[in-house]
């Protein structure tokens, strides 16, 4: 789900002008920060696509929304990114630890973070 949506919705199309459309944007619910609030036994997974900041606003996501991993993602980096078959990311763990990822194609880096929460599940068993 995006951060922000359209404030008031058309029923109809909008027909263009020669004036400026002004686009009013509003939040939407932070629903990984309610699943953060309800959170019991769950393994919480969260997503920091930054373009600035990367660390430090990842390990923000990961202490306010109570997850237990979150993949932080610089997507100006240079093969990473939405428009990309690869990606560069860092995991950063509640515990404090981090792992950084090499160059990987998407598919990799989802085999890698699968293996990473069932670790955590299996350290949650234990």
């Amino acid at each position: 789900m995006a951060d922000y949506r359209p404030a008031h919705k058309s029923e109809q199309k909008i027909k263009k002008k020669d004036e400026t459309l002004c686009l009013q944007l509003e939040k939407n619910p932070d629903l990984l920060a309610e699943l953060g609030r309800r959170k019991k036994q769950q393994i919480l997974v969260g997503f920091a696509a930054e373009t600035e900041n990367l660390l430090a606003n990842a390990e923000a996501k990961l202490q306010n929304k109570n997850l237990d991993l979150i993949i932080a993602n610089d997507v100006t980096a240079e093969g990473a990114g939405f428009g990309s078959e690869t990606n560069l990311v860092r995991l950063l763990f509640a515990d404090g630890h981090q792992e950084e990822l090499p160059l990987l194609s998407k598919d990799e880096v989802a085999f890698r973070l699968l293996d990473q929460i069932v670790k955590l599940l299996e350290k949650r068993r234990a």
